[in-house]
């Protein structure tokens, strides 16, 4: 029965013994309309006091009806999913946490998207990181584009030491990568001139020249823990990461230096939301076997 003949068979019954006065109900657009039909000029007493019940049941029924909208809608923000966590400049402010990368596999990786539209001039980046492996070709951090599979790569060689690529011109360096304790690392890359330095635990290293003149283009996909040989995959399971990874920063504007020191010093670094990637404020994706864990953490190997 509608809820327009449900009030009305109200109304009949309550009037039936008046055979000089009537009541209409109208329901239009969610909305109940009464139209009282008399032939006197007063309501009776018993008039009144239907009315009064009738606006009494008018008034719970609307708030049966706010209490339902209410429930469908937390049912529908329900089925939409967790929604992700977004605190200041706008993404997940990830401090005193890591990425454990537990396994050997080419599924596990972090997938971040830097967002910029202008040909980099400029890139450094700098992260920390802690591996129990001196003999495993190991990809820390991994830059690619339409263009270059390379655009910015930071790996460890089998032999143990970095190296380091830029749209696909590289450089291997006699810098060790030490095992089971947490390093800071950063490299940072300049188009004039191509001059390219790695540091490691607050030393400084020059590496050498990589792309000079060269930039960076847009459209960039950044996977931490493994190497990209085309632009988002073809992922090598020799070349994956195993351990943990925290404090991941990328800046594409030339102040370097005094960002790298206060990297190494564990200082907040000023002005993190000009940062490409901003670990205070971090939009990822996981895949794989890749777990959020707290600094204190251990991350088991699996």
């Amino acid at each position: 029965m509608r809820v327009e003949e449900t009030y009305q068979s109200l109304a009949d019954e309550e009037f039936a013994e008046n055979g000089t006065t009537s009541l209409d109900i109208k329901v239009q657009d969610n909305n109940v309309y009464m139209v009282v039909n008399s032939g006197r000029s007063q309501h009776t007493d018993r008039e009144r006091s239907v009315l009064r019940a009738l606006v009494a049941l008018l008034g719970l029924l609307s708030v049966l009806l706010l209490t339902s909208t209410i429930v469908l809608m937390t049912k529908r923000t329900r089925t939409l999913g967790p929604q992700p966590l977004l605190l200041k400049y706008g993404g997940q402010d990830m401090q005193d946490q890591t990425f454990c990368f537990p396994k050997h596999t080419d599924t596990d990786y972090v997938k971040i998207l830097p967002n910029y539209m202008d040909p980099l001039v400029h890139l450094s980046l700098c992260m920390r990181y802690k591996t129990k492996y001196s003999r495993k070709e190991q990809s820390l951090f991994s830059l690619a584009n339409h263009r270059y599979h390379n655009a910015f790569l930071l790996f460890i060689e089998k032999s143990g030491r970095f190296s380091f690529s830029v749209n696909n011109e590289e450089k291997h360096t006699n810098i060790f990568s030490p095992v089971n304790q947490w390093n800071s690392v950063c490299a940072t890359w300049n188009s004039c001139g191509g001059d390219s330095y790695l540091w490691l635990n607050g030393k400084k290293f020059y590496i050498g020249k990589l792309a000079s003149g060269h930039t960076i283009q847009n459209e960039t996909i950044a996977l931490v823990g493994q190497d990209q040989d085309s632009h988002g995959g073809h992922l090598d399971l020799a070349q994956c990461f195993v351990g943990a990874v925290s404090d991941v920063y990328l800046w594409g504007h030339g102040k370097s230096v005094p960002l790298v020191a206060e990297f190494m010093r564990r200082e907040s670094l000023s002005n993190p939301d000009d940062f490409l990637i901003n670990w205070m404020a971090l939009n990822y994706t996981l895949s794989g076997d890749v777990s959020v864990m707290s600094r204190e953490s251990t991350c088991t190997e699996k």
